[in-house]
């Protein structure tokens, strides 16, 4: 790769962002960031226990690589907004911004992927953090995130492998699974209608 590019895969707790990641990763060669990789490296017994010291080195290197000039992967549920001005001084510094969105159908199974990945000796997510952050990272993928990345591309890991729902460019959207990607935009509805309760 020449060009700056920084590429972002996000998704909910249990969705499967590492795995995307780490695929992407491969093939391109390029460096790969996330808080949760980090906080295993600074305390591999208690990741948890890191997690605040690991979301600030994070922010530190994605600043650093942006700065300069590198490409790399960045892995992040996107549940907060922080991420964003990260995205506006790439953008500012000439990167290309691509963004990779992968979900699930639903929280409970969410939770039982990271259940799985804990009986496997991966990492823990508490429960309440994964509910809360389920619904809130899709909902700013959607409203927020999706309008900062110059593309974007949303999978569904809900079932057998990854299911491309739709690409995008802002707000241009060509669907290559109609049915799901409807679901996915309905899912979004409830939430919010749930959430102004």
């Amino acid at each position: 790769m020449t060009e700056r590019r920084l590429v972002i895969v996000g998704g909910p707790n249990g969705s499967g962002k590492t795995t995307f990641a780490e695929e992407f990763v491969t093939r391109f060669a390029i460096p790969y960031l996330g808080a949760d990789a980090l906080a295993s490296t600074l305390a591999p017994a208690d990741p948890l226990s890191v997690r605040v010291e690991a979301g600030k080195l994070f922010v530190r290197r994605l600043s650093a690589l942006i700065e300069a000039g590198e490409s790399c992967v960045v892995e992040s549920t996107l549940a907060g907004k922080a991420l964003g001005r990260h995205i506006s001084r790439a953008r500012e510094r000439g990167y290309e911004v691509s963004l990779v969105f992968v979900t699930l159908d639903s929280a409970d199974l969410c939770v039982a992927r990271i259940q799985e990945r804990v009986a496997r000796g991966g990492h823990h997510v508490p429960v309440e953090d994964i509910r809360r952050r389920f619904g809130r990272a899709r909902s700013l993928f959607w409203q927020h995130y999706r309008r900062l990345a110059d593309n974007w591309q949303l999978f569904s890991n809900s079932r057998e492998g990854f299911e491309l729902l739709a690409i995008g460019q802002f707000e241009q959207v060509s669907e290559a699974a109609p049915d799901s990607f409807a679901a996915f935009l309905l899912s979004l509805e409830e939430h919010r209608e749930q959430s102004t309760l």
